[in-house]
């Protein structure tokens, strides 16, 4: 007999949640950029007008600013990307589990004396369609870009 210990359980995970989770990381990426333009276009006119160290300073400060949003985005949309990608590995394991029980309930329900003799003298020959388990996957992270502050 197939071993099929552990599909007696559904896949504990909340697909609504990670969906809502992806969705809010996306719009909050695109809030961060959408900020850029604006505030770059506000840097702009307040340099118009200023001169000296301090100006210098503040251009500095604002690509740094600049730069600290793009990659801040970035990282939202890689982590919602990621959560997708859990999402549907879940779905998957979720899916193969869901086969198995079919597949054990139609064996349990074989009533036939002479399938079981069959089975008993031949072997069981309707092995379970369940794919291999799911593997998780190995996100891995960048280094974070070290930038000098002032």
């Amino acid at each position: 007999m197939v071993d099929l210990r552990g599909i007696s359980e559904d896949v504990p995970f909340d697909w609504a949640a990670a969906d809502r989770l992806a969705s809010q990381l996306r719009s909050a990426a695109d809030a961060c950029e959408s900020q850029i333009a604006r505030r770059t276009s506000m840097a702009a006119r307040a340099a118009q007008e200023w001169r000296g160290v301090y100006a210098r300073q503040f251009g500095t400060r604002m690509d740094i600013c600049t730069g600290d949003a793009r990659r801040l985005a970035t990282a939202m949309r890689t982590a919602a990307n990621q959560v997708d990608e859990l999402s549907r590995l879940a779905r998957e394991e979720q899916d193969r589990r869901e086969k198995a029980r079919a597949w054990q309930r139609r064996q349990e329900e074989e009533e036939s004396l002479l399938d079981k003799i069959g089975d008993f003298v031949f072997g069981e020959d309707d092995l379970p369609p369940i794919p291999d388990p799911v593997t998780p996957p190995r996100f891995t992270i960048a280094a974070p870009a070290a930038a000098t502050r002032q």
